[in-house]
């Protein structure tokens, strides 16, 4: 009796549990959507927006003096080339920057259909957004299963405990078989070996450690997720300023770095997405039930290395992008 009171508010749990880790990263894009139609279609757009107007306004000012000078000098193929950026700016500025405004969007939209690309591309034969949503689900389940177990661990009479030992892995195992996929090995083994109430002891004692590192890992992860969502709505928000500044007549263009700081934090949740998914798909061949492998590689490894994939893959493309736009724009008509 005192086992079913105990085990009884934990089972309520197990399927939300499970739900919200299967649903993480859905959740997190679907949220941002209404936001980046208030942002991009509200006062805050609007008042950047018309700063970029007045940065355009002072950089047209030299842009015409630039102008100017190279058709005295005789430079007129690339004076003329020259004279579309005033065009572009004018455009993307217009009306609000409703214009650049949708562009913007557009951006988003690509860098979210290519994500949503590669998860559901197969690696072998797990897809990569199934294997982490089938390993996110193992994790839920553990961390439930776990929950249950560590209330028999207070029970001091040793047939009470011997009870709630046994009706904790009938309801481990309703857990494991209310996931959207069969369990794997490892989990069968974990359920299994919960009616020994020595291992079961000795897993009790580290458990609440476990759980707790790998709670901060995986909610690291889903932090990690937001921040580049949120990186992305707030580079795309300085548009108006880049393109403003583009009138510059030094360096290249801000416009061109602004494109691969959208694009670079783009990539940063792609490669973010790949590598946990193929980490997920190794757990999930492998038959490995070890948590902490999969919070390690989504908590820490997968944040920095996607960083550094990003970091490294703008500087290149941005460095090729401004070669190939200086070569278009300085070719004679």
């Amino acid at each position: 009796m005192i086992s079913e009171i105990l085990l009884a508010n934990t089972g309520q749990t197990a399927s939300q549990i499970l739900e919200e880790g299967v649903l993480a990263q859905s959740a997190i894009a679907e949220a941002m959507n209404n936001l980046w139609e208030e942002v991009l279609g509200g006062g805050l757009y609007f008042a950047i927006t018309r700063l970029g107007v007045f940065f355009a306004v002072g950089t047209l000012l030299l842009f015409v003096v630039q102008w100017a000078k190279a058709m005295i000098d005789g430079d007129n193929p690339q004076s003329f080339s020259e004279m579309i950026w005033p065009l572009i700016v004018i455009v993307l500025l217009a009306n609000n920057g409703a214009v650049l405004a949708d562009g913007t969007r557009g951006l988003r939209n690509i860098i979210n259909e290519t994500n949503l690309l590669l998860l559901e591309t197969t690696s072998s034969t797990v897809s990569l957004q199934s294997a982490y949503q089938k390993v996110m689900g193992e994790v839920g389940a553990e961390a439930a299963i776990k929950s249950v177990v560590s209330q028999c661990s207070a029970i001091v009479d040793p047939q009470q405990q011997s009870d709630c030992l046994n009706n904790a892995a009938a309801q481990a195992q309703e857990i494991a078989n209310s996931l959207p996929t069969p369990p794997s090995s490892g989990l069968s083994q974990f359920i299994q070996a919960i009616t020994n109430p020595v291992e079961t002891g000795m897993k009790a004692i580290s458990s609440t450690f476990q759980l707790a590192v790998r709670g901060w890992l995986i909610a690291f992860g889903v932090a990690f997720q937001w921040v580049t969502e949120v990186s992305l709505l707030l580079t795309g928000l300085l548009g108006p300023l880049a393109v403003g500044a583009s009138l510059l007549p030094v360096g290249a263009k801000s416009i061109y770095a602004w494109l691969i700081g959208f694009f670079s934090v783009g990539m940063v949740k792609i490669c973010f997405n790949i590598i946990t998914g193929l980490v997920a798909t190794m757990v999930v061949n492998a038959d490995a039930n070890d948590p902490m492998i999969f919070a390690f590689a989504t908590g820490l490894i997968a944040p920095i290395l996607s960083l550094a994939l990003a970091a490294g893959g703008g500087m290149a493309v941005f460095n090729s992008l401004t070669s190939t736009a200086s070569f278009i724009l300085r070719k004679p008509f």
